[in-house]
């Protein structure tokens, strides 16, 4: 791999500061735009645009995207192949063949589901991911597709869980509040997304917006009124904050967001 693009650690701190507040949230994609116009002020040779395109291109070195790529172009290759061979099949009413790249289709089609399944699946708590809600809730330009309320919840005491009993016991922790937040969203619709780190959000539509924030009520309710029980058989209480905001149509997904 090429020599890394690098800053100077107080230099990328202080962009960071005069970009967002200390309190203020941020994504992977707020961190990868002020490295790259940090640097590109720093180095002043290229633009912010030319050089996204060299930092990126070094940081899908270090993941699986070639991978994933191709095995989606053979995929895609292998159905159109199955394809062809079905019209051949049709013409020459060969009906074992038909059958045999009908199977080859049905299978092919397994595999991208699987494939798309694995990138937008949050690994520890099997949930939908940040990726999910981009690609398949908002529309293109991340905008809400119709009126509706935005839910965050967070758990606000997560590092102190980490720190004093451990990783294992923190994963279980978000597993928990996870799985209790979508079983309770699931039969209404709503989907449970586990949005970043310890922060999950779920968009609602207005039709079933006051029972879904009831049923968030109850849940958290639940979990405030009794100790968390580890695999150690240690108890610890999970400081869980809820929080509701309403948009409209068109709305901007992290205008809405920020103001949480």
């Amino acid at each position: 791999m090429s020599k890394l693009l690098a800053l100077q650690h107080a230099t990328f701190v202080n962009a960071m500061k005069d970009e967002y507040a200390m309190t203020q949230n941020i994504t992977s994609i707020d961190i990868f735009d002020t490295f790259v116009k940090t640097l590109s002020v720093e180095t002043n040779v290229l633009s912010p645009d030319k050089l996204k395109g060299l930092v990126f291109k070094q940081f899908k070195e270090y993941g699986d995207f070639d991978e994933t790529v191709e095995a989606v172009a053979q995929n895609v290759s292998d159905i159109k192949q199955s394809t062809q061979d079905a019209i051949v099949a049709i013409d020459k009413k060969d009906t074992g063949a038909l059958k045999a790249a009908y199977e080859k289709l049905k299978l092919y089609e397994e595999r991208i589901q699987d494939m798309e399944t694995d990138m937008y699946t949050d690994d520890v708590t099997g949930l939908h991911n940040r990726k999910y809600l981009i690609k398949r809730l908002l529309d293109e330009d991340e905008r809400f597709k119709s009126d509706g309320i935005l839910i965050h919840v967070s758990i606000n005491n997560f590092l102190k869980i980490n720190k004093e009993n451990g990783h294992d016991s923190g994963d279980a922790v978000i597993k928990y509040v996870s799985k209790l937040f979508q079983r309770n969203l699931k039969v209404m619709g709503v989907h449970f997304i586990r949005y970043m780190g310890v922060n999950f959000v779920a968009i609602v539509k207005q039709s079933v917006a006051t029972k879904v924030e009831t049923v968030c009520q109850d849940t958290l309710d639940l979990v405030l009124n009794q100790s968390f029980k580890t695999s150690r058989g240690e108890r610890l209480s999970i400081e869980l904050q809820v929080d509701t905001l309403k948009f409209v149509k068109a709305q901007s997904f992290q205008e809405v967001y920020k103001n949480l």
